[in-house]
């Protein structure tokens, strides 16, 4: 039971920090114990795939503090441009995706909006701090548990207009 406790009190702890690392926009001079590292091109208009970036991942690091919302708590908070680039799709809608895509080609699907809530919630990573120089950026992850659910936030850099060019980490080299 104590055990239980100090892990919820940790979890609790390192929720905040992250919290704080979105807030205050931390660089990457340093590097957390278990980095995961993207370097992005943020695309035509730099400065908005940021700030929406970090929209994104202030309400997630929020949301994680406290209860974690329900789906359609999520559904009304976040914004259309993200529901418009992750959309929720009926089954229906789904199974009609994947018949017309040939099976080698599923990996470039767009995820539905609740999957991808889904790997949020459990996403096991959180936010660490970025490096911006003009159109580029090193955004930094801290692998904080396994599964990390690292393709959730591959999407959401997608989503954002943020294309990756390059990608590291350490514990798989």
């Amino acid at each position: 039971m104590a055990s239980g406790l100090s892990e919820r009190v940790l979890e609790k702890l390192e929720n905040k920090i992250e919290l704080e690392r979105v807030r205050l926009k931390i660089g990457v001079d340093s590097m957390p114990a278990n980095p995961w590292e993207f370097d992005v091109d943020l695309g035509g208009d730099s400065v908005n795939a940021m700030e929406r970036l970090l929209s994104i991942v202030r309400a997630i690091a929020e949301s994680s503090v406290g209860s974690w919302p329900s789906d359609d708590e999520w559904k009304a908070m976040l914004p259309d441009w993200l529901k418009h680039e992750v959309p929720e799709l009926s089954k229906e809608q789904t199974d009609k995706l994947l018949s017309v895509t040939s099976p080698q080609d599923w990996g470039s699907l767009p995820w539905e909006f609740f999957s991808w809530l889904d790997a949020i919630r459990d996403r096991g990573w959180r936010w660490w701090g970025y490096q911006q120089k003009g159109a580029t950026a090193t955004i930094v992850l801290h692998i904080a548990m396994f599964p990390e659910r690292i393709d959730a936030f591959r999407e959401l850099l997608r989503a954002v207009g943020m294309h990756i060019t390059d990608e590291r980490y350490t514990a798989l080299a």
